[in-house]
């Protein structure tokens, strides 16, 4: 059987995590990020989630805790990493300051309550100057 482009074509992108502390990195996505909450549920202790519409795709956060994901992380593009940046400069949160890149954007990194981490960028090309 022969598979195409047209069966693999992917509608929604869903990132699934599975945090340490689900209230703190729910609280982080959330409040930190401002990621509007899509869904959520809290069946039991070991059946709770909760999804956040990042713009284009949906971050995940499921229980029971099934371990840290190892060499994964996430990037983002925003409309303006710039101003973004200027947010969070300084916040316990960063992993890496601003930097410009030699492939065309700019990025700067932080990490969830979990250690996972996330790249915001934006292309030089839509930089506001």
């Amino acid at each position: 059987m022969i598979i195409s482009y047209d069966d693999t074509r992917t509608k929604e992108f869903r990132l699934k995590l599975f945090p340490v502390n689900f209230d703190q990195t729910k609280a982080f996505y959330a409040e930190k990020l401002m990621y509007p909450i899509l869904d959520e549920w809290n069946r039991s202790d070991s059946d709770r989630g909760v999804m956040f519409d990042t713009g284009v795709a949906v971050i995940e956060l499921l229980t029971p805790n099934k371990g840290k994901v190892v060499g994964c992380n996430l990037s983002l593009e925003v409309a303006d990493v710039w101003s973004l940046w200027a947010k969070l400069e300084g916040d316990p949160v960063v992993a890496y300051a601003l930097k410009d890149n030699s492939w065309g954007d700019s990025s700067f990194g932080i990490l969830d309550p979990d250690g996972f981490q996330i790249t915001f960028f934006t292309q030089y090309i839509h930089r506001k100057e």
